[in-house]
């Protein structure tokens, strides 16, 4: 492996001191760099110095945890030179701390290593080994990493250990703690996929042990591998245990278990076929968006799009879209935000006279909705429904939706809404932008929130992009370029700002003849910060354009070099200099 440049600035011995500070920051900070200090110390010393030392470590803060553990799954197996046992214990010894996120990835970084073992004895003896000490181990949060490591080796061992493996699965699947039955439930789907090995028998177990669960965190986790095993044989044997276990989490008393079936009715619908998930699981779906729980009719909302695909265009337009239009004035802001985000999807499938009819009323009531990010959700799938209607025929409705956004409380609401310019630039054409909605824009580069300014920066760059610099200048950038005799100095530093986001966009003709005279005027600028960019604007279009934009770029550092403000005379200087 090629050797990590040292971009830290500190020495490696600095580096590998710092291991043992009592400052947390300072382990973290060379933590991540174990890479570099192995790579400077070479493999020898990396498995006989360096990994015993971080051994040391493991009883360390989560935050430096989280840290050893991303820098010892970064090509660390190269750096102890190919030797991928080497890290084995140390991953083992992360599958027993506290920090979920550290105890998964150390899991996953043994199933790596094991893969790149050559001798598979070697691995069915080291992985045995490891799952087996984990699950003897006196804290329950090392069976973790077991329910991870079991599917990953199961078809790589002896029928004898395969036995074993499945008691133990047995064993968690009863075991008195909740959490490590919810271990096992979240990485059953994982075994299933092994069917025929794994027995047929052993899966109805399981699965009828957990749905039966108390604890609705332990269930909801059944309906994965409910999905994965419809994918293999076992579907075909045992079809009415799945459908009906299926049922079973769809009536669940639980709202979350309900919830988490929801968001899962696409995989349960591609896994069962489209005439399965019609005959078994459509009408859950059109119930869950009569639910009375918000969250429910929320997440059944958001499924639409996805689910829409497997329904019938009868069926969507006599039974989902009648539910639609009693949930398009919720009194829950989330429903209504999330039936925006999916609504315009069905669009494509029932066709434009249905959509017109039946879509565009939605989209109306949506379009006037009294929150703003419902608004900013449906113009963000705007295509969906212009795709089918046309553009023309909802510009009348969009144009005074888009006003009220654009001078909304919330600033992000704001900056959301410019980016919708350009969609209707690409769809429409320059006749979209009258001069209505031209000064919507211009009002935004003069916002008091920054973000806000260099959104409408940037979608003035693309406008220029879709519609040509001619139009740009004719239509725009001439109005823009008067902020600079405006009183307010954010919006003469806007001109500026403007100048740099489109250099590459124009010409020279255009910077000689209508950059150039800007910039010398700026540089006379009453405030520093002005003339400061002007000083950056200058070197920037020297160096990008170069040719005849050079000389009269030099002419305005050379005033500037003269400045009475000393950072902006070393500006000017040290550009003069790099020319």
């Amino acid at each position: 492996m090629p050797k990590i440049e040292n971009t830290t600035g500190m020495s490696i011995n600095l580096i590998i001191d710092e291991l043992k500070s009592d400052d947390i920051r300072k382990r973290i900070h060379s933590v991540k760099h174990l890479d570099l200090i192995a790579s400077t110390i070479g493999p020898d010393r990396t498995k006989n110095e360096l990994i015993p030392f971080i051994q040391e470590l493991l009883d360390d803060d989560d935050e430096v945890l989280i840290e050893l553990v991303d820098s010892l799954s970064r090509n660390f197996v190269e750096l102890v030179g190919g030797q991928a046992q080497v890290l084995l214990p140390t991953f083992e010894a992360l599958c027993r701390v506290e920090d979920a996120s550290v105890r998964e990835k150390a899991a996953n970084q043994i199933k790596k290593c094991l893969t790149q073992l050559p001798d598979q004895k070697k691995v069915e003896e080291l992985s045995i080994g490891i799952i087996k000490r984990l699950n003897d181990s006196d804290y329950y949060m090392a069976k973790n990493a077991v329910a991870i490591l079991i599917p990953a080796i199961f078809n790589q061992v002896s029928q004898n250990n395969q036995n074993d493996l499945i008691n133990i699965i047995l064993k968690m699947s009863q075991d008195q703690i909740p959490q490590v039955r919810k271990f096992t439930s979240m990485y059953f789907q994982d075994l299933v996929k092994h069917f025929p090995l794994i027995n047929e028998t052993f899966i109805q177990n399981i699965l009828n042990s957990f749905i039966k669960d108390e604890q609705d965190f332990i269930r909801m986790y059944i309906v994965d591998a409910l999905i994965q095993s419809s994918k293999t044989p076992f579907f075909q044997k045992q079809q009415n245990l799945v459908l009906n276990m299926f049922k079973q989490l769809a009536e669940d008393q639980s709202w979350r278990v309900r919830f988490y079936f929801c968001d899962k009715l696409a995989e349960i619908g591609e896994a069962v076929t489209k005439e399965g998930y019609r005959k078994n699981f459509q009408n859950y779906h059109l119930k869950f968006l009569q639910d009375a729980e918000p969250e429910m009719k929320s997440i059944a909302a958001l499924k639409i799009e996805r689910v829409s695909g497997l329904m019938d265009p009868e069926d969507i337009l006599n039974k989902l879209i009648p539910l639609l239009k009693t949930i398009q004035s919720d009194a829950n802001a989330f429903v209504r935000n999330a039936l925006a985000s999916s609504v315009l999807a069905l669009c494509p499938i029932i066709g434009k006279k249905n959509t017109s009819e039946q879509i565009l009323p939605i989209f109306l009531t949506l379009l006037k909705d009294q929150d703003s990010e419902v608004r900013i959700t449906l113009f963000k799938k705007l295509s969906l429904i212009t795709n089918v209607l046309g553009v023309d025929s909802l510009s009348q409705s969009v144009i005074p939706a888009l006003t009220e956004l654009a001078q909304d409380k919330n600033w992000r609401i704001r900056a959301s809404t410019i980016e919708v310019l350009s969609f209707f630039a690409r769809a429409i054409g320059p006749e979209f932008l009258s001069d209505k909605v031209l000064k919507l824009l211009l009002d935004w580069m003069g916002d008091k929130v920054f973000s806000v300014r260099q959104t409408a920066i940037q979608q003035t760059a693309q406008l220029i992009s879709i519609l040509g610099l001619a139009w740009a200048d004719k239509n725009l950038l001439t109005k823009i370029w008067a902020f600079q005799s405006i009183q307010n100095y954010l919006h003469r530093i806007t001109v500026l700002f403007t100048i740099n986001q489109i250099t590459s966009q124009l010409n020279n003709d255009y910077i000689i003849k209508t950059i150039v005279p800007i910039l010398q005027a700026m540089a006379k600028d009453s405030v520093a910060n002005i003339r400061s960019n002007v000083c950056r604007t200058s070197i920037q279009l020297a160096k990008e354009k170069g040719g005849n934009v050079v000389d009269p770029m030099k002419k305005i550092l050379q005033t500037l070099s003269d400045d009475q403000d000393a950072e902006v005379k070393y500006q000017a200087k040290s550009a003069l200099e790099s020319l």
